[in-house]
């Protein structure tokens, strides 16, 4: 319901009813609005969060693992609702400022695992600051969520996001991880064509 009307206009009666549940039951698990919109909001996120969790156990490399992480980004990005954003940033800012929080804290935890990762293999170079490294990527995930994009409207947003994913592993890979990635590319393109 708060997907298809929104936050703000959707009642406690309106759910109690939804769900053909009373009022008084519907208060018996949540002591008001603010609670639901945040366990509501804290599911999303959970189911999130264990799609990057598997990632970190999932088979292949760092590269490998960045463009896996880097599907689960796109999928979110493109699921983003900008409205759903506003009106949480709006109506509950607390709620928001938590949620924020925790999407910086998983992302910057992933890529501080990537890289050191990438560095273990091999394949990424042994000076980069993981901390820049870690915000840079993700500053990029917020900024295409937050911004307008227009003028790469002609672009879909995984093919926008694979070339700034193709950008970013050049700028962290060594010639050894530059070398895997040429190699994966090339491989991803025969296996579409």
């Amino acid at each position: 319901m708060f997907q298809r009307y929104g936050l703000r206009p959707v009642t406690m009666d309106d759910i109690a009813k939804e769900l053909s549940v009373s009022k008084k039951t519907l208060y018996k698990y949540f002591a008001n609005k603010e609670e639901l919109v945040e366990r509501a909001v804290e599911r999303v996120m959970d189911k999130v969060s264990a799609r990057m969790v598997e990632l970190l156990k999932a088979e292949g490399n760092a590269i490998d693992m960045l463009f896996a992480m880097d599907e689960v980004v796109c999928a979110n990005i493109e699921a983003h609702d900008h409205s759903m954003q506003f009106q949480l940033e709006r109506y509950y800012p607390e709620l928001y400022a938590k949620l924020e929080g925790r999407k910086r804290e998983m992302v910057l935890k992933m890529m501080h695992a990537n890289i050191e990762q990438g560095k273990r293999e091999g394949l990424f170079r042994e000076e980069l600051n993981n901390d820049v490294v870690a915000f840079l990527y993700y500053s990029r995930a917020r900024l295409m969520t937050e911004s307008d994009i227009a003028e790469f409207e002609q672009m879909s947003m995984p093919e926008l996001m694979r070339e700034i994913l193709i950008y970013h592993v050049r700028g962290v890979a060594n010639a050894k991880g530059i070398a895997y990635l040429q190699e994966k590319l090339m491989t991803t393109t025969k296996t579409q064509s």
